[in-house]
């Protein structure tokens, strides 16, 4: 199952720091976004950055149909 990830990065701005979230549904994407070059991060010059995982399921994995 995927989970709802809450994407936060912090910046300064005239000497305060600043924050942006985002909302991805999965937290593979969350970490992609961190970790690869030339993303969001990178752009905004972002001094800090991290991935909360949710309890809230983004993608169920609903079972298979059985014959019986």
């Amino acid at each position: 199952m995927d989970y709802y990830t809450l994407l936060t990065l912090g910046y300064t701005v005239l000497d305060h720091m600043m924050y942006v979230s985002i909302w991805f549904s999965s937290e593979e994407d969350c970490w992609s976004v961190l970790m690869n070059n030339n993303t969001l991060y990178d752009q905004i010059n972002a001094e800090e950055g991290y991935c909360d995982v949710t309890d809230v399921t983004s993608r169920l994995i609903k079972p298979k149909l059985r014959p019986w």
